[in-house]
């Protein structure tokens, strides 16, 4: 089933990130799940699609993590803008 968030951080550095969904529920997630285009970045605040990564057990993870169309981005973006951003 195919989720939407907000990512609350991501380093270019190390590669990785958090994902917050409009329940506010984190899911990690690093550079080798993401789906996108060339001319894509990933950034905090950016909306994002993905999926629940089931075969990891320890914590919620993220896969097939792509940027959000126009369409999505605009029906989420009330719902998880107003969470609190975590410090890192």
């Amino acid at each position: 089933m195919e989720l939407i968030g907000r990512v609350l951080w991501y380093s270019d550095k190390d590669e990785n990130g958090i994902i917050v969904d409009p329940n506010g529920n984190e899911f990690y997630f690093d550079r080798s799940v993401l789906n996108l285009k060339s001319n894509q970045v990933i950034k905090r605040n950016s909306v994002v699609t993905f999926n629940y990564n089931e075969s990891i057990k320890d914590c919620l993870c993220a896969c097939n993590v792509a940027m959000a169309s126009a369409s999505q981005s605009k029906a989420i973006q009330s719902k998880v803008s107003r969470q609190p951003s975590a410090s890192v």
